[in-house]
């Protein structure tokens, strides 16, 4: 699996095999990771040093802590990515939320023709035993929805349009 990443201020290109190989930017890394409070701390160990990642916030950028310094960090995977640029605006100011990887919809926070703000959670969607909120691009009115609380969705199926609110 192919991640992009950013921590703090670097960019990079992260390839997941199925063994627990890793490669950054095309180069093998020796690396472990290990799971110490499940989804929220990990002991990594990359090229002989261990380092300890714990996730502070779940929002957009990720809060980290790395080693005890705080840092921002995101990380999209090429399902994800694929959604994405697949997300059509078909005209200026027309967003449509797309499901990035097929899951479970655990809840949808909002209702048709109501204006969210900017980064305002619309749904949660469950995936890999992970909870994926789906934010709002923009401050926005929401014309449609296209699926319940509880309904399973495929990768890249739209769930709901907003356009932009003035």
């Amino acid at each position: 699996m192919r991640y992009e990443v950013r921590v703090a201020d670097r960019a990079m290109r992260v390839d997941v095999d199925g063994a627990g190989g890793f490669l950054v930017d095309g180069v093998a890394v020796a690396a472990n990771v290990r799971e110490t409070v499940r989804g929220r701390q990990w002991l990594i160990r990359i090229d002989g040093r261990s380092h300890e990642v714990t996730a502070l916030a779940r929002t957009r950028p990720l809060r980290l802590n790395i080693d005890g310094a705080e840092v921002e960090a995101e990380a999209a995977d090429e399902r994800t990515l694929a959604a994405t640029r697949g997300m059509a605006q078909h005209r200026a100011g027309r967003h449509e939320i797309r499901a990035p990887m097929p899951g479970l919809l655990r809840a949808v926070h909002v209702k048709e023709g109501d204006i969210v703000e900017r980064d305002a959670p619309l749904m949660t969607l469950e995936a890999m035993k992970m909870e994926n909120e789906l934010r709002a691009p923009a401050r926005s009115r929401v014309t449609k929805l296209s699926a319940r609380a509880g309904a399973k969705v495929e990768g890249g199926a739209v769930l709901a349009v907003l356009v932009d609110a003035e």
